[in-house]
């Protein structure tokens, strides 16, 4: 994200906090974390933030013996922001972490499972049990999934109609996603087919799924350095198709800093992306029409491998001096329907029962949103076991990016790439 894009988050968050009688609080004293409000942190964009700090809002408004401040921080600075806090024992009191930080601040001890709440504070009944599974390690429940998240593929329904190239089949695999997307390049030598998808750690493993393979087993990696080769050389192969963006112009983008992605800036047709993310990201920043589709599979006709995910979920800090009052917090943002109509898709489908049917009720949904849940509800009907989370889920992630940004500036070649995220990988996984 530019300084310009991160200053114009901050303010518009900052005002947005004020209005709402909350507050964005970027480095309280560890004496605020033990006693008064509950403190509430949750990351996001400008847009997210403001809506979710609503939900605090009106929290606030119905529990007064209950007050909470809303800590919103920007997506990109919450990684290390949260590090921070709980390394100086200063945590908010309900901490949000995405499916690859949960294990890892789980196992350290820095998180309190929710079982001993439940029924009293915590209703685990509103959630299915495969979605409540999202936030369990070691069989205890650490994290609360906001909403429920399937991996998708975005594309610029607008850029499409502009070269010809409007419909998409209705499902593909590698091979013809590569053709078509070489296919885009050669309409229009000044635009990619996609975004670098070799970057992504998720869709690698959505490419085994899809093969009816997994990439951990007992802590270590369970795949070849000749298959994680076959995944580098497709994307290299990609990029100097013109089917995938160049990379100079991927390595812009590591993910959530949306502006600066070849989809907004109309570089790319194609995005492997969180469903949720189409709304509350990527449309809202260009005037083109943004769809979902259904990613290629590795074989015909075959599944193509995508899982459900937490968007992410809410965690109870194990320093906090007000556990019960937190759980509550926790109970209304993520169930009750008064809080999924302020929410409605800004996370995606809700993860409760309750919330989610509140959202379906939504008449105003705008037709992204709407185009978002249907797509979900499909997908996630149909979607693989999620595979369990790992205590390294972050380090493999920048494992992968790197490995193949090696490949991409001609710095390794493929084979040696592969070896390399083999060896290091299995290192990372060794020292978690």
């Amino acid at each position: 994200m530019t300084t310009s894009n991160t200053q114009m988050s901050r303010r518009t968050l900052l005002l947005g906090s004020a209005a709402l009688g909350g507050l964005a609080a970027f480095g309280s004293s560890p004496s605020r974390a033990q006693t008064g409000p509950v403190r509430f942190g949750i990351f996001g964009n400008a847009q997210k933030l403001e809506i979710r700090g609503k939900s605090i809002a009106r929290f606030n408004e119905r529990h007064p013996n209950i007050p909470v401040t809303f800590e919103g921080i920007p997506s990109a600075s919450w990684p290390d922001k949260i590090a921070a806090m709980i390394a100086g024992g200063n945590a908010p009191d309900v901490i949000t972490l995405g499916s690859e930080d949960l294990p890892q601040y789980a196992s350290r001890g820095a998180l309190t499972p929710l079982d001993k709440f439940i029924p009293a504070l915590f209703r685990a009944d509103l959630f299915d049990k495969t979605v409540l599974d999202l936030g369990r390690i070691d069989d205890k429940i650490y994290g609360v999934p906001i909403a429920v998240s399937i991996q998708g593929l975005a594309y610029n329904q607008s850029a499409l109609e502009r070269i010809g190239m409007g419909e998409l089949p209705a499902a593909w695999n590698y091979d013809e996603f590569a053709k078509f997307c070489a296919d885009i390049h050669r309409a229009d030598p000044n635009l990619y087919g996609s975004h670098d998808g070799a970057a992504r750690l998720d869709a690698f493993q959505m490419y085994l799924i899809s093969q009816g393979r997994s990439l951990y087993s007992n802590r270590k990696l369970s795949v070849t350095a000749d298959e994680v080769a076959a995944w580098l050389d497709y994307w290299d192969k990609m990029r100097k198709s013109g089917g995938a963006v160049p990379a100079d112009l991927q390595a812009q983008f590591t993910g959530t800093e949306w502006p600066n992605s070849p989809l907004v800036k109309g570089k790319a047709v194609f995005a492997s992306i969180a469903s949720q993310d189409l709304s509350g990201g990527y449309q809202a920043l260009t005037k083109d029409t943004l769809s979902i589709t259904t990613p290629p599979s590795a074989a015909p006709g075959g599944s193509p491998g995508y899982f459900p995910q937490p968007t992410s979920s809410l965690c109870l800090y194990s320093k906090s001096r007000n556990q019960e009052a937190a759980v509550k917090v926790i109970d209304w943002f993520v169930s009750d329907p008064e809080s999924a109509k302020i929410l409605g898709l800004i996370s995606g489908p809700p993860a409760s029962k309750p919330a989610l049917q509140a959202v379906l009720e939504l008449t105003d949904l705008a037709p992204v949103d709407q185009r978002v849940l249907k797509y979900s509800q499909a997908a996630l009907a149909k979607a693989e076991p999620a595979p369990p989370p790992q205590v390294a889920g972050r380090a493999m992630e920048d494992l992968m990016r790197r490995v193949n940004e090696d490949v991409g500036f001609s710095k390794s070649s493929v084979k040696d790439a592969a070896q390399a995220f083999i060896n290091q990988g299995n290192a990372l996984l060794r020292r978690a």
